[in-house]
């Protein structure tokens, strides 16, 4: 008994020091279900969950606390047949910032361009280098993106493997497949944009402004709010920089997107020329959401 109860410790123990490095939660919503078996989708659910949540993706070991919170939502849009499906997939991951309780977001986009296979009872497995089939590589596609900016918020370019390995993926996705979000083609905005942009030599600087927004600027502002906003300020005008270098960078928008309301919050509590300079980059780079940027004019 004694054995058992040691031999039971010792797997805790290399689970709890070689924890998985995502601690996702998965919903598959069915708005337009026809024909498929609802427990297809519960399945789908489950498997996912685990799949996300087993994989390893790196070879750093993660304590449970720092295991990155992420939310993968698919909603089903159309059955082709009853192995294969058409949705809308919305990907959000976020990391602590250091020194406080707030979590900032790392992505939030919605990737409408997805194509999957699901068959109850089959294995999702992942070999690198290797297309298995379409949902292992939309999930294996944003994992290693998702641990990508992660890193790059830690460190400069710290997470350049990963986003290397998201590369790969692209490139084992089979001819044969096309209008799916994998390829230059498809479309202006897709899976292939995302990580072209975030590479780009064109968007260097926003990559540095990545690393300084989080690391250098939001990571010190429980210690010193006034140089964290200068970090934070002059990422903003890299990111400006960025966006005359290269104007239809989806990276950018994405960006935007999940910062804004945290940064016109950071900077409210600024003096005015900091207010008005942020402002006027907001402008420049999302002109269409003017009033999401008024605080910081009152």
């Amino acid at each position: 008994m004694k054995v058992i109860l040691l031999l039971l410790l010792s797997i805790a123990c290399a689970i709890h020091v070689n924890g998985q490095e995502l601690a996702a939660q998965v919903k598959v919503n069915t708005p337009k279900l026809q024909t498929a078996d609802p427990r297809v989708f519960k399945s789908m659910e489950d498997d996912v969950k685990r799949f996300l949540n087993t994989q390893l993706w790196t070879n750093d070991k993660f304590e449970l606390h720092e295991r990155i919170k992420c939310n993968f939502i698919f909603t089903i849009k159309e059955e082709v047949n009853s192995t294969t499906f058409k949705a809308d997939l919305t990907v959000s991951a976020s990391r602590p910032v250091f020194g406080s309780s707030y979590e900032t977001t790392l992505i939030n986009y919605i990737d409408k361009n997805i194509v999957i296979n699901f068959e109850p009872n089959r294995s999702l497995n992942y070999v690198q280098n290797v297309f298995s089939d379409r949902l292992t590589a939309v999930l294996a596609f944003y994992s290693n993106l998702i641990i990508g900016l992660h890193y790059d918020s830690f460190s400069s370019n710290g997470g350049s493997d990963y986003l290397l390995i998201c590369q790969n993926i692209l490139n084992t996705i089979p001819g044969s497949i096309t209008q799916e979000g994998w390829k230059p083609s498809d479309e202006a905005r897709n899976r292939y944009w995302i990580l072209e942009n975030i590479l780009s030599p064109r968007l260097r600087v926003m990559r540095s402004a990545w690393y300084a927004y989080h690391r250098q600027g939001l990571d010190i502002m429980y210690q010193s709010p006034e140089e964290g906003k200068k970090a934070i300020a002059k990422a903003m005008e890299s990111i400006d920089e960025g966006k005359r270098s290269y104007p239809a960078a989806m990276w950018i928008q994405m960006f935007i997107d999940s910062k804004t309301t945290e940064v016109v919050e950071i900077f409210k509590k600024a003096d005015k020329p900091q207010q008005q300079n942020i402002h006027n980059i907001l402008s420049r780079l999302d002109p269409s959401s003017a009033s999401r940027f008024q605080p910081l004019l009152q």
